[in-house]
């Protein structure tokens, strides 16, 4: 049968050897001698074998405690250089930081703040994985992940940090020759521009609260926002993106005008996932606290 001990106590049977006598050895680690003696035991129970030979004054290695310190001693050793590393490996303003968030956000915002959170922190490393699909979080071994709407993994902390409002845009030249547009069911009437993973448009007025929700069908789809803005941009019809993507003056140059501004699409809420709560590396906490506090000064919603 195979034997069971505690690290801690042949962790401590180590320490005693160390020191030559359970009572040097408790000045060491605090621990009571009469603890100490009782934990040997524990582990020589657990052995099946003694370990030291005692009397009232004086302790002597057996033959099978000198094989175990001299066997052990080393790989303690190592154990103990290797928890240090991972603490200051935990603690320390360094390291790799693996993150990853959609490519859109990324380019049009986020982008902004790795790179000024990289110059706070220039010894933090970051490797950054722009995917608008949701990667598993797990498997790919991320720190952190951003997500646009729900939550799809209750094992991951999800913070909020923003909305995203949503709103109506076309050309003036596609405004100009296509139907009358005063209210969403003349979307019916149009060629609809959708840029996935949008596949419900849920409206509500908001001046009067007034909702509605159209499933569109699309004349033209594309999974990326920035083809969806260009198809837009060539008359082909109205899409349903974020609305800083036609109101920010960076985009004028598409242009691009708001159309039904009255209505707005359901907001998109942009969290902030990471594993723990607690057990969390000093970097990536660094990193939250920069991504909250930068964006509150520089809000996209």
């Amino acid at each position: 049968m195979r034997s069971t001990f505690s690290l801690d106590d042949l962790q401590l049977f180590h320490r005693v050897v160390q020191q030559g006598s359970l009572r040097a050895a408790s000045k060491v680690t605090g621990i009571p001698s009469a603890t100490l003696s009782r934990r040997i035991k524990n582990l020589e129970q657990n052995l099946g074998c003694r370990l030291l030979e005692r009397s009232a004054h004086h302790f002597s290695l057996t033959d099978m405690g000198r094989h175990y310190f001299n066997q052990c001693g080393p790989l303690l050793d190592d154990l103990q250089s290797i928890a240090e590393d991972l603490d200051i490996d935990q603690h320390s303003l360094s390291g790799v930081l693996k993150i990853t968030a959609p490519v859109n956000l990324t380019q049009q915002w986020l982008g902004k703040c790795f790179f000024e959170f990289m110059q706070a922190y220039p010894k933090i490393r970051l490797q950054l994985v722009l995917s608008n699909r949701y990667e598993n979080l797990v498997e790919q071994q991320f720190d952190a992940a951003f997500r646009i709407g729900g939550l799809r993994d209750n094992s991951w902390i999800g913070r909020r940090i923003g909305c995203i409002n949503m709103g109506f845009c076309a050309t003036p030249t596609y405004m100009t020759a296509a139907p009358t547009l005063q209210h969403p069911r003349d979307l019916l009437q149009h060629h609809l521009i959708v840029a996935d993973p949008i596949d419900i448009w849920a409206l509500t007025h908001q001046q009067t609260g007034e909702e509605f929700s159209l499933t569109p069908q699309a004349h033209f789809r594309s999974s990326d926002i920035w083809v969806a803005m260009d198809a837009a941009s060539a008359n082909l019809g109205v899409t349903l993106v974020p609305s800083y993507y036609f109101t920010h003056p960076h985009y004028e140059h598409r242009s691009l005008v708001s159309v039904l501004p009255e209505w707005q699409g359901a907001q998109r809420q942009v969290n902030l996932l990471y594993r723990d709560r607690q057990a969390i590396s000093a970097r990536l906490r660094a990193f939250i606290d920069f991504v909250v506090l930068w964006e509150d000064k520089h809000s996209f919603s």
